[in-house]
């Protein structure tokens, strides 16, 4: 052969061909390296509580959708970013090496026929971004996957069947990746359709949704509970702008609303120039929709701490996502003037986070390196990560409250159920299990129900921690006026206060008595009328105008509070939850505090707010119309001079009762050397049953000058009524004490009274006046009031 004749047509394409495999070898190596998120160390806090409690409901079973209400799916706990030692520590370690590598090696493929430079921008780009914010990553595969092969002319079955297997997966990490790759795979359905090509869309969509079918049930879930998850999923995310909005700085806005301009932009080129119609409308449509969910996800939060947080998200999507996008739908030799939103995050990025082109390049190396430590360690992780446990365990250890739950069940309130999980006690946490998450109707009575239910737990953990500035108690409304007469206090340690369950939360909730109605605009005060011996609960219900409802549309609802005036003239502003204020909220007394729901319990009002007005942050009180606003007290919750704590400390009863209600105010009087309670006719008290409870006894009568020095009372009639969770009511006691006319009725008396043995719900103690209907004298007692629990 000639030395210098020219290498064959055969062994240049060869060469070329080995130059791109390696080139696909180092991408998918680097890619991997960079992607992977090994676990930190156990954490209390809100974000390490939910994540530890993903990893906690995995490993217990718990449902999703009816045991666990979140935006996460029953595979989300693979990408946490906090270990709990051992537990699903080799699926998680699983997923973060070979899951990552075959995440990377799929984003590879995709973008394998794109030109050189926009393969090197896809790259520098996703390795540069894709830590800043944790979703870019699964928004850019979905994206790509679905306008590069699942909408490909002539694309083989196996190849559409293998994409849309991915996404099914995908889709059981959270519930935010359910709903793009659903819309990925009907919009490449949708084109494939247009192509007629029917067998292609078809097996796009049963790949799919075998795949999300075989996902779940792998997980552990049965399939009877995915729709209650999907959902229940759309409600939390339907309430999730209103409750958990956070405002942003103008510039911020400004660089987020140029890049979302030029994202409009791109997708309309798309739509006008195509040539292929189907790909054109079904491709633009979907990158229209990822990038407004981004977007919405993006700015309704808008936080952002150094290097990293939810504005991020739509930077970094952006500037990874188009020039990749347009390199796989448009033709080289289309100007790429639409192009400049990469230019835009940029530039934007130089604005909100200067520092971050300092260290990105430090940053990086340092996560590849760490990562490679790792992987060489591997095997060592478990029992690592089980000395982390052990040392976080030792930072939050609540012995006495572990020593008096023992082996009861616990839950969690507000967000910590972390030190739940690290204390190592029976968790049996609520569906909603963080209660800021907890910000609708829905929601809230989801919550409710399983504390009516025999899932309530018989510990509650109570931690005073809020989000946004909060009003107390807007969290979890529902659940929070259920607690007095359910559950009592039983200590406090290390900030965390300790309560015991004495029954389950009554079936129907608390009547409510009118107060105030009004309609009302910001800056108008509603007064609080004085005198009120009871909670109050409030309603309002802020009505956005037209501007108000295309802002929640397009951006995120405009923020309201609430500014409060106690009985010492003190204001304070507080966020107000839009959705939760319209079903209604303890509004007295203030539970900032453990303490103030102790007092509660325990009938006493330890703050009182006299008046109340709404407001908005400046430059938001334009997108509001009016609040239509009721005030209502709850006579379940009264207010009494002798506090609950008190009369159990004395006898009067055994167990605190629901509600107390009296013609006059509480009163101890000494009975023959002896506390009891002033009951004065018409009066009542009400008990929930206690379980496996058999009988129900007590000392009663009428107090000296009832019927002596002049006093003349027509008797009171002592009853107990038995009432069924059902509303069915029955009689099962009374007398009637005459002492005036029959001296055998004075002094102390006795009862003693089997209960029905088919489990009343509740038991009414009252006290009504003699035939005459004259209350004057009957001043009727009560003490030393019993349930006494059948230990057979």
């Amino acid at each position: 052969m000639d030395a210098f004749a020219s290498p064959s047509i055969r062994a240049a394409t060869l060469g070329k061909g080995w130059l791109r495999v390696a080139e696909g070898i180092i991408l998918t190596l680097s890619l991997g390296l960079s992607l992977m998120g090994y676990p930190g160390p156990p954490d209390s806090g809100l974000d390490g509580s939910w994540q530890e409690m993903l990893v906690h409901a995995h490993a217990v079973g718990l449902q999703f959708g009816r045991d666990i209400i979140f935006t996460w799916g029953p595979w989300g706990f693979l990408g946490t970013r906090f270990h709990l030692g051992s537990l699903a520590a080799v699926p998680i370690l699983v997923w973060q090496t070979a899951g990552q590598f075959l995440v990377a090696l799929c984003l590879v493929n995709l973008t394998w026929t794109l030109s050189v430079w926009r393969r090197v921008a896809f790259y520098v780009g996703l390795i540069a971004f894709h830590w800043l914010f944790q979703d870019t990553v699964f928004f850019v595969l979905i994206a790509l996957a679905g306008i590069g092969p699942l909408m490909k002319a002539d694309a083989k079955i196996p190849r559409l069947v293998l994409w849309a297997v991915l996404l099914g997966f995908l889709a059981q990490l959270k519930f935010t990746y359910f709903v793009i790759s659903a819309a990925a795979v009907l919009a490449s359905a949708a084109c494939q359709s247009g192509r007629r090509s029917k067998r292609a869309a078809t097996a796009i969509i049963a790949a799919y949704a075998f795949s999300v079918l075989v996902s779940w049930v792998a997980a552990g879930q049965s399939l009877d509970n995915l729709y209650p998850y999907i959902r229940r999923s759309l409600e939390i995310s339907s309430g999730y702008g209103d409750a958990m909005g956070l405002d942003e700085s103008g510039t911020v806005f400004g660089w987020g609303a140029a890049i979302a301009l030029s994202c409009v932009l791109f997708c309309w080129s798309i739509w006008r120039s195509e040539p292929d119609r189907p790909l054109a409308k079904a491709s633009s449509l979907l990158l229209f929709f990822i990038l407004f969910v981004m977007w919405k996800e993006a700015y309704t939060r808008a936080d952002y701490v150094v290097l990293g947080g939810h504005i991020f998200g739509l930077i970094g999507l952006v500037f990874i996502l188009v020039p990749a996008a347009s390199g796989l739908l448009r033709s080289p030799s289309q100007a790429p003037w639409f192009e400049a939103a990469p230019l835009l995050c940029l530039l934007a990025l130089a604005f909100v986070d200067p520092g971050y082109y300092s260290q990105v390049l430090r940053i990086e190396w340092q996560r590849i390196y760490g990562n490679v430590m790792v992987l060489e360690n591997l095997r060592d992780q478990p029992a690592e990560w089980e000395s982390q446990l052990a040392a976080a365990a030792g930072k939050v250890a609540l012995p006495a409250t572990k020593a008096a739950v023992g082996a009861g069940t616990i839950d969690t309130y507000n967000f910590q159920e972390g030190v739940a999980i690290l204390n190592d006690l029976k968790v049996s946490a609520r569906p909603i299990f963080q209660s800021y998450s907890a910000y609708t109707p829905s929601l809230e009575g989801w919550n409710l129900r399983n504390y009516q239910s025999d899932r309530a737990p018989d510990y509650l953990l109570w931690n005073d921690g809020r989000v946004d500035n909060r009003y107390p108690g807007e969290d979890d409304a529902l659940l929070v006026e259920s607690l007095p007469g359910q559950y009592a206090p039983v200590l406090e340690e290390g900030g965390y206060h300790l309560f015991r369950r004495l029954a389950h939360a009554a079936k129907t909730r608390p009547l409510h008595r009118f107060i105030t109605k009004a309609t009302v605009r910001l800056g108008e005060p509603v007064e609080i009328p004085a005198g009120l011996h009871e909670a109050v609960w409030l309603e309002a219900d802020a009505v956005p105008n037209a501007l108000g409802r295309a802002r929640a549309l397009l951006y995120k609802p405009a923020e309201i509070g609430i500014v409060t005036t106690d009985e010492t003239g003190k204001e304070r502003s507080w966020r107000l939850l839009p959705r939760v204020a319209r079903a209604g909220f303890i509004l007295v007394p203030t539970l900032e505090h453990a303490e103030d729901l102790e007092a509660l319990m325990d009938g006493v009002a330890p703050t009182w707010v006299r008046r109340i007005r709404f407001d908005a942050p400046a430059g938001q009180d334009e997108f509001w119309s009016h609040i239509d606003v009721n005030v209502m007290a709850i006579p379940s919750l009264s207010f009494a001079a002798i506090g609950n704590s008190t009369l159990l400390k004395l006898g009067i009863y055994d167990r605190r009762p629901v509600s107390i209600k009296a013609f006059a105010e509480l009163e101890l009087v000494d009975i023959a050397g002896a506390q009891a309670m002033l009951l004065h006719a018409p009066g009542s008290m009400e008990f929930v049953v206690p379980a496996r409870t058999a009988r129900f006894s007590g000392t009663f009568g009428l107090r000296p000058g009832a019927y002596s020095d002049g006093g003349h009372t027509a008797g009171v009639e002592f009853a107990v009524d038995a009432v069924w969770s059902s509303g069915k009511s029955e009689r099962i006691w009374s007398r009637f004490l005459d002492p005036v006319g029959n001296p055998g009725d004075r002094g102390a008396q006795h009862f003693d009274v089997a209960l029905p043995p088919d489990g009343a719900a509740k038991i009414i103690l009252s006290t009504g006046p003699g035939p005459t209907g004259d209350n004057r004298w009957d001043w009727s007692y009560v003490r030393a009031l019993c349930f006494e629990t059948n230990h057979e």
